[in-house]
This record gives C-alpha cells, structure tokens and sequence, in this order.
C-alpha cells in the first residue's frame, strides 16, 4: 500500500507534467506568433518595394527607407523571440525526459500520449517556420 508521502508525491509529479505539457502548448504558440511575425514581415517588405521601385524622388526615397526602418525593428523583434524560444525549448525538453524517465513517478499512458502529441506540435510548427524564414 503506498503511503501518505507517495501519493503527494505522485500528485506533484502528476502536476509538473501537467505544467511540462503547458509548457510545450506555450511553446507552440510562441513559434507560430513567430511564423506569423515573419510571414507579414515578408510581405510588408514585397509592399515597400512594390510600391517604390526604381528611381524615386527624395520623398519617396524617405518614405522608403522609413518603410524598411520600420521591417527592420519589427525583424529586431522577431529575432529577440526566436532568441527566447532557443532559451525555454532545451529546459522544457529536459524537463519532459527526466519525467519520462522517471522509474518512481512516470506519467501515465495518457500523459506520456498528450506529451508525444505535444512534440510532434512543436516539430510541425518549427517545420513551418523554417519555410518562411529567411536563411
């Protein structure tokens, strides 16, 4: 019979994976704002170009080059994203192992499932975002 401290153990495991799995949902959605940023980024930078080719007056050169201003501090943005999600992945990542590995207080069938489909989120979404970055 398992005791009172086992169980409250096996109730706090059960809620770190519970927050891992969060965690990785978060994640997912962080790469996907970022597959957004940089798909609207794109076609921002097409519209600047588009709307000012070849030789422009100075005004329009100004107006330009404040368009491509403007793409340059949203692209400053996106990278301090992508910066943050290379920081937070390998945590979650680790944190995710251990508690498979865990022999004391593995998750469940269930949990081990949403954590599976969690990964292969994450994978997709990188996979998305790989196509619309620039290289």
């Amino acid at each position: 019979m398992s005791s009172i401290k086992d169980l409250k153990l096996a109730q706090k495991a059960a809620a770190e994976h519970q927050r891992v799995i969060s965690e990785l949902n978060t994640l997912v959605k962080d790469i996907e704002r970022c597959e957004k940023t940089m798909t609207s980024l794109k076609a921002e930078l097409e519209s600047a170009n588009t709307k000012y080719p070849g030789p422009r007056t100075t005004r329009e050169d100004v107006e330009y080059l404040s368009a491509l201003l403007d793409c340059a501090k949203k692209k400053l943005a996106w990278e301090k994203q992508i910066g943050s999600l290379q920081k937070r992945t390998p945590d979650v990542l680790q944190q995710m192992t251990g508690f498979l590995n865990d022999a004391k207080n593995s998750p469940d069938e269930t949990t081990r499932t949403r954590m599976l489909q969690c990964l292969e989120s994450v994978q997709a979404a990188m996979e998305r975002l790989q196509k619309v970055t620039p290289q």
